[in-house]
């Protein structure tokens, strides 16, 4: 890593869970740092990475005996103590709420020059709701302004608080958590954010001016980096929702309806427009979603209104100059500066300019009734990182490392480490049962399948006498194979995931099914939340089942990538079938096995886990498992399905459907 820290350039690490990636990484790079004077700008997916590097540059500045700065930036939305009780910021993006912070900036500036009268802050009910209009200027960000910089430089290089110890201390001294952070980056050596903060394009400006660094002094590391395409994919992606163009409709009716110039009144415009995503959506999408022919969502449009495409570009010209208008009014009467009207009109004027190879358009049902156009090609926003000096790329399950850096467009210069797994190979085992399938022909074809697949799964359950997770394809796999009669026969404290509970509420509840000495069984979705992202040490977790092979459902989206990629690469198939397929088991058998010490057996409930033995070291047919486990974990008390239950499964509750933003 040294040499690498020296020479520059991408380095792509696939390293098993627990082999020391984050350590191994930054103690050469925060030296580099020291002599170079570069940045670390460490990237996370999740708020738990970002604890642990954080946790991890303590000890190395423990044990360095140098006080090294890290600073944990996190959005806005996060650390505003201001308004987080108010409720119309509730669902607020990144740029709304901004502007709302921007203004209360400017007042509070203000009111400290002498320019404007200090105004009292609201009294903030504690966990209650205010208006937004009682709030002027913010007495967080004025400490902020008060404080000593310096003799918080040196408190918290001292502690190096991870992002919550930090939010707390902040809440504790009254002062803005965001712009803190902000303004400790010039002298912070180590910096943790998510993806975000560098690849959005404007954030990214944002964040190196803060930081006071040119990219090129910039020393970037991306975490579970084999999320980091399909993340750029999405974040280059269009998405006219269907709500969203009622609410556009529902906007201008509210606020009195306007002619277009030359054409027909805002309202009849918007009607048009929502009548042609409507029926596209239920014409084409049958199941999931379809592809758009060339031209069809323009052409209908143009069609019901009956103008010319320069007609119809100065109509949308004319909604979003009104939207934009309609959210500076908002702004200047202290609400919330958002336009369903503006996010629409500049979502149609960009749709023609989306037409290129490295855009598929789409009706999608799933996750909302929409039309995309949908980003194929991840290098584009990928860019920005080959202006870093370096770039280190870490993951257990990168490979198929030549799939990770083709889609990133990384050059065929760009270095690979592969890492074998130090941990005892007799501390784990990997079982497949050549009987059994989740092939989708099959399923479909065969009425008793699911019926077969149940009972084989509590059979396989009760010769496992440990906390065990069990994880399926797809939540609709595993609703089917519930109402199939598994619920019934797990007894203790049953935990199962659902697709739509908020992070927060889903961290708690596992958290408590771990330690519950009656948790027996988790439920959850390969490439899910609860197969990637969070710990079960020790004997949280001993066993897992994979119930099939999780293959990616087939969709429109994807088939169109992997066209894309078979143009780009060659290797369409491989990598947007097979790649992410071996990505979801490996981190799904990861899960058990987090230490040296730890053990554990993973099963495969399909004969197709043959495909994939040379990722599943000494993968054997399944035999006689419950001579197996009992020779691998001695003879621990076996749960029964006639056993008593604790009363039903315990998932956390299911939440509201979310409104869309803007």
């Amino acid at each position: 890593m040294a040499e690498t820290a020296r020479r520059g350039g991408p380095l792509l690490v696939h390293a098993p869970t627990g082999s020391g990636k984050t350590v191994a990484t930054l103690a050469p790079l925060l030296e580099h740092s020291l002599q170079s004077g570069h940045k670390i700008l460490y990237l996370v997916r999740t708020h738990s990475q970002e604890v642990q590097v954080l946790q991890e540059a303590r000890a190395i500045a423990h044990r360095l005996d140098a006080p090294i700065l890290s600073v944990g930036l996190q959005g806005r939305a996060r650390r505003c103590f201001l308004l987080e009780n108010v409720a119309e910021i509730k669902g607020a993006t990144a740029e709304e709420h901004g502007k709302l912070c921007a203004d209360r900036k400017r007042a509070t500036e203000a009111a400290m020059r002498g320019e404007a009268p200090t105004v009292a802050s609201p009294e903030l009910p504690e966990g209650g709701e205010i208006d937004l209009t009682d709030l002027d200027g913010c007495p967080y960000y004025a400490r902020v302004l008060q404080s000593d910089l310096e003799g918080l430089v040196e408190r918290l290089s001292a502690k190096l608080p991870a992002p919550h110890e930090f939010e707390t201390f902040c809440r504790e001294e009254n002062l803005c958590a965001y712009e803190l952070s902000k303004r400790l980056l010039p002298q912070s050596r180590l910096v943790t954010a998510p993806y975000a903060f560098y690849f959005h394009p404007f954030i990214r400006k944002s964040l190196l001016t803060w930081m006071q660094a040119e990219a090129s002094q910039v020393d970037l590391v991306i975490d579970e980096a084999h999320n980091l395409p399909s993340h750029l994919r999405d974040l280059t992606t269009v998405s006219l929702p269907q709500e969203s163009v009622r609410r556009a409709r529902a906007e201008v009716a509210e606020r009195g309806d306007f002619q277009l110039p030359d054409g027909p009144s805002a309202t009849r415009f918007l009607d048009i427009v929502g009548a042609a995503v409507e029926e596209l959506i239920q014409a084409l999408a049958r199941e999931e979603d379809a592809v758009l022919p060339p031209g069809v969502f323009e052409d209908a449009l143009l069609t019901a209104i009956g103008g010319t495409s320069h007609r119809y570009d100065t109509w949308l010209g004319a909604l979003a100059t009104w939207g934009e208008n309609l959210r500076e009014e908002r702004r200047r009467e202290r609400h919330l500066p958002r336009s369903w009207v503006h996010t629409v009109a500049l979502t149609l004027l960009s749709w023609p300019q989306l037409d290129g190879a490295g855009y598929a358009k789409v009706a999608t049902r799933v996750p909302r009734p929409a039309l995309e156009a949908y980003s194929l090609d991840a290098s584009v926003p990928a860019r920005p990182i080959l202006d870093c000096h370096l770039s280190v790329h870490l993951s257990g399950t990168l490979a198929p490392i030549a799939e990770y850096r083709d889609a990133l467009g990384l050059g065929a210069s760009a270095r690979a480490l592969e890492v074998p797994s130090h941990f005892p190979a007799e501390n784990r085992r990997y079982l497949y049962d050549p009987t059994v399938t989740t092939r989708f022909e099959e399923l479909r074809s065969d009425p008793r399948a699911i019926q077969r697949l149940a009972d084989r799964l509590v059979e396989v359950l009760q010769c496992l006498p440990v906390k065990t997770a069990v994880f399926f394809p797809s939540f609709d796999l595993l609703q089917r194979v519930l109402e199939s009669g598994l619920q019934s026969q797990l007894p203790g404290n049953v935990f199962i995931e659902y697709a739509r509970v908020p992070i927060g509420d889903l961290w708690r509840s596992i958290e408590g099914w771990k330690k519950d000495p009656e948790g027996t069984v988790l439920l959850g979705v390969a490439g899910g939340r609860l197969s990637e992202g969070i710990d079960y040490p020790d004997e949280e977790l001993e066993a897992v089942v994979l119930v099939g092979i999780p293959y990616p459902r087939p969709t429109a989206k994807r088939e169109a990538l992997r066209r894309f990629l078979d143009a780009t690469t060659g290797h369409g198939w491989d990598y947007t079938v097979r790649a992410p397929a071996q990505r979801a088991i490996l981190q799904a058998c990861g899960r058990m096995i987090r230490s040296e010490h730890d053990r554990g057996i993973a099963i495969v409930l399909d004969r197709r886990a043959a495909d994939f033995a040379d990722q599943l070291p000494g993968l054997a047919p399944i035999g006689d498992l419950a001579a197996t486990t009992r020779a691998f974990y001695g003879r621990r008390a076996r749960w029964s399905p006639t056993a008593s239950r604790s009363p039903g499964a315990r998932p956390p509750p299911e939440p509201a459907e979310p409104g869309p933003n803007p």
